[in-house]
């Protein structure tokens, strides 16, 4: 029974309570702001306003902690998520970089395509390097064009260098494809030490061989020694082999020399492509024109090349 009366007890107590606030709260609206309530109101806060103060000043070092932690926390997620947008943008600028380099360099054979150099009617396939010979006793790339894409063994390759709309300057013969899968092809370059190129020089006409060296130029030999030749003509190829067209653009002569034991000029050759920095070349696929050999798609496999100029 004790446990009841108490329970009892406590609801009177509260009962009592809440009519006595009531009350009180009904008296406090209705009287005008100068009665005894407000008095009493006025009188309490301003008891408690020096506690409130010395509260507040103890609280405010407290506050001010936490305010400090929390701001460094957010400065820190803010500046993570600032950083991994720096390495995105700055990754975005690269790829634009190399697509705008990219875009120039194929415009640039474009411009070599439209030049009319090459005969009417032929066709071209422009390919990706993919691999390089390894040692300087070869110079070789590897494209990633093949049969399938209407590559063959003997087919003249070109590429491009320089700035796009930079006349012919960087724009010539870089070799020939010699080995050729489905899906790849080898491209020996002109400045292999086992490469040939039927060529002749602007100006004086004087015809002779361009051979590859193990230092990247080019020997023109078979030019006899009572023919004018001239410091920077312009060497094309002669069209006399039966691989390369007539009137691609080689180098130039860069010097030229001759010995009493020699019946031949020794002649230094320039060319207008740094083959070593090739990403992109183009295939002429197809040459009509009388008088040049008009190459023809042949079965998928590996075809060693022949040794013709």
């Amino acid at each position: 029974m004790q446990p009841q009366k108490e329970l009892v007890r406590r609801r009177l107590v509260l009962t009592a309570l809440v009519i006595i606030s009531l009350i009180f709260i009904t008296l406090f609206l209705r009287e005008a702001s100068d009665g005894a309530l407000h008095s009493v109101q006025q009188g309490g806060l301003g008891a408690m306003s020096p506690i409130q103060s010395v509260a507040t000043r103890a609280v405010q070092p407290f506050q001010d902690a936490w305010r400090y932690v929390t701001g460094v926390w957010s400065a820190y997620e803010e500046n993570r998520e600032l950083a991994s947008e720096l390495e995105e943008l700055r990754g975005q600028v690269v790829q634009m970089q190399e697509a705008a380099e990219e875009n120039e360099r194929l415009k640039r054979l474009l411009e070599f395509q439209q030049s009319g150099i090459f005969p009417a009617g032929s066709t071209y396939c422009v390919a990706r390097v993919i691999g390089r010979s390894p040692t300087r006793w070869q110079n070789w790339v590897q494209v990633d064009k093949g049969t399938a894409d209407g590559l063959a063994v003997n087919q003249p390759v070109v590429g491009a260098a320089g700035k796009a709309g930079d006349s012919l300057s960087g724009k010539g013969l870089v070799g020939k494809v010699v080995a050729v899968t489905a899906h790849s092809a080898q491209v020996q370059l002109i400045s292999d030490p086992e490469s040939s190129v039927a060529a002749l020089i602007q100006g004086t006409r004087a015809e002779g061989i361009l051979e590859g060296t193990v230092t990247g130029s080019l020997l023109m030999d078979f030019v006899e020694r009572d023919q004018l030749v001239e410091l920077e003509a312009v060497v094309i190829t002669s069209g006399s082999g039966q691989i390369f067209p007539k009137g691609i653009p080689v180098g130039k002569v860069v010097s030229v020399g001759e010995e009493d034991v020699n019946i031949y000029k020794t002649i230094e050759v320039q060319p207008f492509v740094e083959v070593r920095s090739l990403e992109e070349v183009m295939v002429l696929t197809t040459v009509s024109q009388s008088g040049d050999v008009q190459t023809k798609k042949l079965p998928t496999g590996i075809q060693p090349g022949s040794g013709g100029r």
